[in-house]
């Protein structure tokens, strides 16, 4: 009798820690399938290339299954990827940032694309930031600290000595939003991403206030890709056959633009035609590679000027796995 009590105790016991390692350990790497997301946007498409192409599987030598979709905000493929129910995710540089100094597990993988930004107003007499400070109109933005209003801080500091200078006037919107608002004149002034920037622009009394290329480089790196440490710790052949795909995907989207934005319609359901997406995704300010840009100094800047809460120590390696190609 003791001796059965002493086997079903020791029963229990297994059970819980396998329960206690399930619920408290993170997800056990799956060798068979791969979990990816992205975001509704032209930015993405190697991933969308990647995944439709089944080009993972060309680098891994076991049978896979790859679960790749868009997910409706970054923030919800942030909490993912650190929980590890997501292997892959693309993302804005920022929150990826604030993320990994705040604990989450997971870094930085590669980079993924540089997409034009632009401050769009719809008044005549705004042509400049100090215009638009002195007015004090509502700016649209997709949310704090995100790239659109990191990058106005930029400008913001360069140009009137101060990043913090329309915080006070910021207005939290979604890209499709805010360009509803520019076209009925709701809002005032956006800024915003590729391929809405372009849109907007097209709409009649919209003009752009400049930034200096100085302030804005071209081609640095505004959107990456994330991998959870689950993912790289666990099964490292899947994480490197991710990166080999993702840099052949890369060579694809430059070689076969208008065979990318058939996909990237098809795939992201958008209404715009193929033409345009070839001419916005083509655009000598729209770059994809997974070689990152710039990315030490826009988080050096988020630190100096006060946009992290979290300190950053001026190291690379801190944000990005080993072998991350870039600066």
């Amino acid at each position: 009798m003791r001796k059965l009590k002493k086997i079903a105790v020791m029963a229990m016991a297994t059970v819980m820690a396998i329960s206690m390692t399930a619920c408290g350990g993170g997800k056990k790497a799956d060798n068979n399938k791969i979990v990816i997301r992205y975001q509704k946007s032209i930015a993405y498409a190697p991933v969308i290339v990647m995944a439709e192409k089944n080009m993972i599987s060309k680098y891994y030598d076991k049978d896979l299954e790859v679960d790749c979709q868009v997910e409706k905000d970054g923030n919800t493929i942030k909490e993912g990827v650190s929980s590890g129910n997501i292997d892959v995710g693309t993302v804005g540089l920022p929150p990826a940032v604030v993320g990994i100094l705040s604990g989450s597990k997971y870094k930085i993988f590669t980079g993924v694309s540089s997409q034009p930004y632009s401050i769009v107003t719809n008044q005549k007499d705004i042509k400049t930031l100090k215009d638009l400070k002195d007015k004090k109109i509502q700016l649209g933005v997709l949310s704090t600290n995100s790239q659109g209003h990191i990058l106005l801080g930029m400008a913001a500091k360069a140009e009137l000595g101060d990043a913090h200078a329309f915080d006070n006037v910021l207005n939290p919107v979604d890209n499709a939003s805010g360009f509803d608002g520019i076209k009925s004149g709701s809002i005032k002034a956006h800024i915003v991403i590729s391929p809405y920037n372009f849109k907007e622009l097209a709409v009649k009394g919209t003009h752009e206030i400049p930034v200096s290329e100085d302030v804005w480089v071209p081609g640095d790196t505004s959107i990456v890709g994330i991998a959870s440490k689950n993912l790289y710790d666990n099964n490292k052949d899947l994480y490197n056959a991710v990166c080999k795909a993702l840099e052949e995907a890369m060579k694809y989207v430059k070689d076969n633009p208008e065979e990318t934005a058939k996909l990237v319609k098809e795939k992201l359901e958008l209404d715009d035609s193929v033409e345009d997406i070839v001419k916005w995704m083509t655009d000598s300010r729209s770059q994809y590679s997974t070689e990152l840009q710039g990315v030490n100094n826009f988080v050096k800047f988020m630190q100096d000027e006060g946009f992290l809460e979290n300190e950053y120590s001026g190291n690379l390696s801190d944000l990005v796995y080993d072998g991350v190609k870039g600066n």
